[in-house]
């Protein structure tokens, strides 16, 4: 959810106008900032000058998240304070029972015809996919 998060971004409306990086932004016009970009831009996480830290196998190291600057609040797939996402609940309860479910029944899995990871192209809407589906092999 941190390399490819599944919505684009919260809807905010502006309260007064500023300025970000010379774009000035007038007051009450409504703004989404990208999860995304927040995430690969961040200069806590990016421990790297490649951009690895956002590698689907290169960048999971879960050790930077033990630091006192990368608390849970440093990373928001779910929104944060009472902006929180009303269906989290129920979106953790779907990725544990397919991933319970999955577990039982597949003893391994592979994905087909795919030599690079960074080949796969996705297409952006509310939940990214990737564009023509990716084949897996299931034992």
């Amino acid at each position: 959810m941190r390399i490819l998060p599944v919505a684009g971004g919260p809807v905010r409306q502006v309260k007064s106008t500023l300025t970000v990086e010379d774009m000035q932004i007038p007051k009450n016009w409504w703004v989404m900032p990208s999860i995304y970009v927040t995430h690969e831009n961040d200069p806590v996480t990016k421990i790297d000058g490649d951009n690895s830290h956002m590698d689907l196998v290169e960048g999971f190291k879960p050790q930077r998240w033990l630091d006192e600057k990368t608390r849970p609040k440093e990373y928001m797939p779910w929104g944060a304070s009472y902006r929180f996402c009303a269906g989290h609940i129920l979106a953790m309860a779907e990725m544990k029972t397919f991933l319970a479910v999955f577990c039982r029944e597949v003893k391994g899995f592979d994905l087909v015809n795919v030599d690079n990871h960074d080949k796969i192209k996705w297409k952006f809407s509310a939940i990214c996919t990737p564009k023509d589906g990716v084949l897996i092999s299931i034992k």
